[in-house]
């Protein structure tokens, strides 16, 4: 049950502005599940959607690198309290970059949703785990050099799913050749984890087709899954690292549809095209989004060598209605 937020608990939190960052509208899943959890009270959001260059999952190290550089100094733009990384393959191969540009302003936490996820599965351990991600993420091993460093003794069998990011980017989710496709997608790496215990969605777009995953896993490939299988959205247990919410049960839930996102609560940017990301972005979240600006490469790309003042900060502080 999601707690009520006290005003005291408000008061006494540390976060009360957060920036989010992905390749696209993958984060958002993120996005959605913190809003969520805290009913959105005393929070306010950024979100950046690097549409123009997604996918981050085939990309060169030293290029997501360069990207992770470029949208994080941007971001600090923003006086925000912190930011996550929502987009796995950033944090599976560059968060130490993230953390570097972070220091440009002092005090500002990186997030990410690797680390929290390790914590929580170490403590509720499952003897077979899955993780379906982009191929860099899971070139990277990231997962699973997370849980054995904290001891976790069980198999883990990281999946690169390169066909899936694509679909949900699309814009087209929900009709028919789209689903078609997903589900022959989907099919094709599930088979290759058959036997698993835990799949943790190692990409933040997957926790959007999370439904098309369960009813997979509940009748055309149950034999390959036996003993079930519990799905595993990382923004859970970000969710309580960052905000300190219960984390339990980790399950991926897909009713979180009701959140307004067209408050001043709420600043969303793409480098992509306007129109097709809030497309995208409202077949995912199931509810419009509002306040989206279009970002250009040229600002991203100067934003390193930049200092910020005040001045030029894009959310004013003084007027803003959820900060007292």
């Amino acid at each position: 049950m999601t707690k009520k937020v006290t005003e005291d608990h408000l008061y006494k939190r540390t976060t009360k502005r957060v920036g989010l960052f992905d390749s696209g509208v993958g984060g958002l899943s993120v996005l959605r599940h913190l809003v969520s959890v805290t009913q959105g009270e005393g929070l306010e959001f950024v979100y950046l959607g690097d549409a123009a260059r997604c996918p981050y999952g085939n990309r060169a190290k030293g290029e997501i690198a360069t990207f992770v550089d470029e949208i994080v100094s941007w971001l600090t733009s923003f006086q925000l309290d912190s930011i996550v990384m929502a987009c796995n393959t950033s944090a599976a191969v560059a968060k130490d970059v993230a953390v570097q540009a972070a220091s440009r302003q002092p005090g500002l936490k990186v997030y990410d949703l690797i680390e929290p996820t390790a914590e929580w599965l170490v403590a509720n351990p499952p003897k077979a785990i899955g993780v379906m991600s982009t191929i860099n993420t899971a070139n990277s091993k990231a997962f699973s050099k997370a849980l054995v460093s904290r001891g976790y003794e069980g198999s883990v069998q990281e999946l690169g799913c390169p066909k899936l990011v694509p679909l949900i980017e699309s814009g087209r989710l929900g009709e028919a050749d789209c689903e078609a496709a997903l589900t022959l997608a989907l099919t094709e790496y599930l088979q290759v984890l058959a036997g698993v215990d835990a799949l943790v969605l190692g990409c933040t777009h997957y926790p959007f087709v999370a439904d098309r995953i369960q009813s997979l896993v509940s009748l055309e490939l149950k034999e390959l899954f036996p003993n079930g299988l519990k799905l595993i959205d990382p923004a859970h247990a970000l969710a309580y690292q960052l905000l300190g919410h219960d984390a339990a049960p980790l399950a991926v839930s897909t009713s979180e549809s009701s959140n307004d996102y067209c408050t001043e609560a709420f600043r969303f940017f793409t480098t992509g095209n306007t129109s097709d990301f809030a497309q995208a972005a409202a077949l995912c979240l199931g509810a419009e989004i509002g306040n989206l600006k279009q970002l250009d490469i040229a600002e991203l790309e100067a934003a390193p060598q930049q200092n910020f003042p005040v001045a030029n900060v894009s959310i004013d502080v003084a007027t803003s209605g959820s900060f007292a």
